[in-house]
């Protein structure tokens, strides 16, 4: 008797448990916009994250693409939509930062309540046909305007990490083509589009370990190893001097949700999140495309998002290609950066 009241009382908890978990979004099926294409680095980041958050939950979470203007188009729809909690946007940092200096959205981190599950580097690569293997032989490919580099879209972090490294080097930008996504310039480069272009590694890192491109640096602070290809790729640190500080612009992307959303949806997500980022799931995928599991959740994801939103969007203002000065938008440059003077802004 005993035994049964104890199946009883154990089925009545999970069963009370599961309906609580259910009950986070009574009204409907909630979605996450992502910013860009499907099959992009960001796409392909943030799928494996929600599945793990939604399976936690017991609640189906969708992802839709809606692409445009470095992710800025989504932002704006969700922001637009209601903030009941059923609307959600997933970015890089990278495109997400380049927002106010090229007159994307005016949609900045105080927006936004943010789940940063990784981190990950840019790598540098080319058509194995292009005979380019080393950094004196892409700095002479580059010096051509006539020869294209291949990216995503400008702003976002291989573009800009790229800037930075071609302003350590002292050398002018290429001329890009862009092919809106990372690995959508990595098939470029492979059809031979472009001889060379910059993508994050978890988009092209299956085509590189395929042989269908060579890596020429990474942007992370160490050598990595691309197993499949049994090829160790230099850090661009390595390589050229005064490019110490790009592994600070290593992009992540985060899983957003309007800050004012209900306050029992962000702590359902908070809590699913933390699971998520350690399922086995997630820990494989992750190592699978050279992505740090960072785990950034509350005042250290904002904390997060407005450094880089500084880093990256003064980046592109010394380039020359910013459409305004971030002091206009009240960005403090990485010298000036101050957190609790930053926090105070959070309306």
């Amino acid at each position: 008797m005993k035994k049964l009241f104890a199946l009883v009382l154990s089925l009545v908890l999970v069963l009370g448990c599961a309906s609580a978990m259910a009950a986070v979004w009574p009204d409907g099926t909630p979605n996450v916009y992502v910013g860009y294409g499907a099959g992009g680095g960001t796409d392909t980041a943030v799928r494996p994250v929600v599945a793990a958050m939604a399976e936690y939950l017991g609640e189906n979470i969708t992802c839709s693409n809606m692409e445009g203007a470095n992710s800025a188009v989504a932002c704006d729809y969700v922001l637009g939509e209601e903030h009941n909690g059923y609307n959600l946007f997933a970015t890089g940092t990278g495109g997400f930062s380049s927002f106010p200096v090229y007159g994307y959205s005016d949609s900045s981190w105080q927006d936004w309540i943010s789940f940063h599950p990784y981190s990950g580097p840019a790598v540098v690569f080319a058509n194995p046909d292009s005979g380019i293997t080393t950094v004196d032989q892409m700095l002479e490919y580059i010096a051509d305007p006539a020869n294209q580099f291949a990216i995503g879209a400008y702003g976002n972090g291989p573009h800009t990490q790229f800037e930075a490294i071609c302003a350590a080097a002292g050398v002018a930008a290429p001329s890009y083509a862009l092919f809106g996504s990372c690995s959508d310039a990595g098939v470029a480069c492979i059809a031979g589009d472009a001889q060379m272009g910059a993508g994050s590694l978890s988009s092209v890192i299956d085509y590189i370990n395929a042989g269908k491109l060579v890596p020429i640096f990474v942007t992370c602070a160490d050598a990595f190893e691309f197993t499949d290809a049994g090829i160790t790729c230099p850090s661009v640190t390595t390589l050229i001097e005064g490019t110490e500080a790009i592994p600070n612009l290593n992009e992540t992307w985060p899983i957003m949700i309007p800050r004012d959303a209900p306050q029992e949806i962000i702590d359902a997500l908070t809590e699913a999140f933390n699971y998520a980022i350690t399922t086995d799931a997630v820990k494989e995928f992750a190592a699978s495309k050279g992505f740090n599991i960072i785990g950034l959740t509350g005042e250290e994801a904002d904390k997060f998002l407005s450094y880089s939103i500084s880093g990256y969007s003064w980046t592109i203002y010394n380039a020359g290609l910013a459409e305004g000065n971030p002091a206009d938008h009240g960005i403090p440059t990485l010298e000036e950066y101050d957190w609790e003077t930053l926090k105070a802004t959070i309306e």
